[in-house]
């Protein structure tokens, strides 16, 4: 089991509630949990198997959070720095040392799925959309699926 280092702030139902009235969609409630417990941080152990992807794994190095002081671990930064670079119903929620980011889809037939989404894929190249790669079915499974390095 995973353990979260270097949480953020306490955040409440509220707001939770003003970013899904940002989003225009409802969290599934497994990482609505974890935002109300941890908002954000780094986990232990910190590697996920990816399948599909070259190398086949990937870290994740901080879990965004609400209202988070540094902003590249700030979940509304993520998102505004992100927005054209992702398809849509996707939310960026974690990054990994390379600066790949984890996303949560919110919307559509994978609602509730963790996708790897591989920005190196497209450098150098802001009008191509980056390659997806189905980490987890949902946030539980994701964090359950995190192991140390091999």
């Amino acid at each position: 089991m995973a353990t979260i280092e270097n949480h953020g702030p306490r955040i409440s139902d509220n707001d939770i509630a003003k970013l899904e009235e940002r989003l225009g969609a409802v969290l599934p409630e497994d990482y609505r949990r974890f935002l109300l417990e941890f908002n954000g941080g780094s986990p232990r152990p910190d590697t996920v198997n990816i399948e599909g992807l070259p190398g086949a794994y990937a870290d994740v190095q901080t879990f965004f959070g609400i209202g988070r002081t540094i902003e590249s671990s700030n979940l509304d930064w993520n998102l505004a720095t992100l927005t054209e670079r992702l398809e849509a119903g996707m939310l960026p929620i974690a990054v990994d040392s390379g600066g790949n980011v984890f996303c949560l889809a919110i919307q559509g037939h994978r609602r509730g799925s963790v996708l790897y989404c591989d920005l190196e894929s497209v450098f150098g190249n802001l009008a191509a959309t980056p390659q997806l790669f189905e980490v987890a079915p949902n946030f539980d499974a994701f964090i359950s699926q995190l192991r140390t390095f091999p």
